[in-house]
């Protein structure tokens, strides 16, 4: 809501400058409130908010023959002139792009919106309030912590109101939130000791949950005083188990392009078909899944939200499309239009993005492995990786790494000494069914967690490459 409760209808008012336009076209828009604080230690450095900002993208379709010019303007500027300079600036893409589509396409209006979880009612009602509350909750959970504190703290708040409207009688409404955390750990000791010790922990996820944050804290310190004291890991192709915080880094970069039609009009998906992991491997693009980074009642273009099968038994079952791909290869939307990269979407300037087609939240679907103690113990040997700094996962290839800022020894089936430095990577996927963290899945747990755009449990996969500055090298069991 604005400052005076009214809902926010940017997309209306820019729809409504348009007057005979020819089209088709659409305006996608954003209004949005940013909330922050800024922790030094233990102390408040900066508090700033609501910092407000308000944007539209105006898209326009034009035929060039048997193929389509897509011209595309994103502005801050509402008034009549500021609207149709960013109409004649989009004219001016149109004429000299050219996709090909035989023709062009929008979503009709969807109808009454479904309601899903992707708003704190906290954030809606006092965004302000809450966070200043979470974060004394945050402040009060390292009190007592005699040789740990947060050195640097970052958490953000944002509330965006998306409108969307187009030529084929969309006029759309949602509000969602989001919540990112940056927090830098720092473990220290006597003079006598090591080194400090520092884990940085990122993430985000569409609501404040004050409960958690005692055993959350818990668990950063223990990281912490660990990365104090971790040794180098060894060499070798090692058994591996990844948690969800390391996949959620790797997964969305690399399904956000490899599964869609983007892909596909390169040549650079799979086949429908084509076997990419073990029969026990599902994954599923779920647009509705509740608190879902991804999650929102219809897609950038104005097409309902769905869920869709994109793995099955181990066999690529289906790709993802928006309007324009979807017209392009001969098939229909899946509601999987996305403003921005599909590395990143954030709130509120998603409006300054290009529309294609890109995952939503990705599910990784549980499997017979157990707990994440269980799944150690079947490793036997090998490492536990907690986390991977920058994974960089590459799209086209869909090759990762990254170095291991925090991991575990597994040692006969149990959590043994910390390890720190060297790097982990490899392939998501792998032409011919080679080595690849899909194909080398061992087992995947029976706990799925959701960490941004994933909800996945643990994976133990069989054999990843990993470099080292041990003294000693290790091998992967057959």
């Amino acid at each position: 809501m604005s400052a005076d409760g009214a809902p926010a209808d940017t997309a209306f008012r820019v729809a409504d400058r348009l007057g005979g336009l020819e089209g088709p076209w659409d305006v996608f828009a954003e209004r949005s409130r940013l909330y922050e604080i800024h922790l030094n230690g233990l102390r408040v450095e900066m508090v700033r908010g609501p910092i407000r900002l308000e944007g539209y993208g105006i898209r326009l379709l034009r035929r060039h023959g048997d193929v389509l010019g897509v011209g595309f303007q994103a502005s801050t500027e509402l008034s009549a002139d500021g609207v149709a300079r960013t109409v004649s600036e989009a004219e001016t893409v149109a004429r000299w792009s050219e996709f090909p589509a035989p023709k062009a396409q929008l979503p009709t209006a969807p109808g009454p919106l479904r309601t899903f979880d992707i708003l704190d009612p906290t954030l809606e009602r006092d965004a302000a309030g809450a966070l200043d509350a979470y974060v004394a909750a945050l402040r009060g959970a390292f009190e007592g912590k005699a040789d740990a504190v947060p050195s640097f703290g970052s958490v953000k708040a944002i509330v965006a109101e998306t409108t969307l409207a187009n030529s084929s009688g969309v006029a759309a409404r949602y509000v969602h939130s989001m919540v990112e955390e940056e927090l830098a750990i720092k473990s220290f000791g006597g003079p006598e000791g090591r080194p400090p010790g520092e884990y940085w922990y990122t993430g985000s996820e569409r609501r404040l949950r004050p409960e958690a944050l005692p055993d959350r804290v818990e668990q950063w310190i223990r990281c912490a005083r660990d990365a104090r004291r971790a040794a180098s890991p060894p060499s070798g192709n090692l058994r591996v188990v990844l948690p969800p915080e390391v996949l959620e880094a790797i997964l969305p970069g690399v399904i956000g392009f490899k599964f869609t039609g983007a892909a596909q009009l390169r040549h650079m998906a799979p086949e429908i078909g084509t076997t990419v992991g073990p029969a026990s491997l599902s994954v599923v693009d779920d647009g509705t899944l509740p608190w879902g980074a991804g999650t929102t009642p219809i897609d950038d273009e104005g097409t309902p939200r769905g869920s869709r099968p994109l793995i099955t038994g181990g066999q690529v079952s289906a790709l993802l499309y928006d309007q324009l791909h979807a017209g392009a290869l001969g098939t229909t939307t899946t509601g999987s239009a996305r403003r921005g990269s599909y590395f990143h979407h954030v709130p509120g300037r998603r409006y300054m993005g290009r529309v294609a087609p890109s995952s939503s939240t990705t599910v990784v679907a549980p499997g017979t492995g157990g707990t994440e103690a269980e799944l150690i113990e079947a490793a036997g040997d090998g490492l536990w990786v907690q986390q991977i700094g920058w994974a960089s996962p590459e799209a086209a290839t869909t090759a990762f790494g990254g170095e291991i800022r925090l991991g575990y020894r597994i040692r006969g089936g149990k959590l043994a000494e910390p390890i720190r430095g060297g790097t982990v990577g490899g392939l998501l996927m792998a032409p011919n069914g080679g080595p690849s963290l899909f194909h080398d899945l061992e087992a995947a747990g029976s706990r799925p967690v959701l960490c941004g755009e994933v909800y996945t449990p643990a994976l133990l996969v069989r054999s990843m490459t990993v470099a080292g500055a041990g003294s000693g090298t290790a091998t992967a069991a057959p």
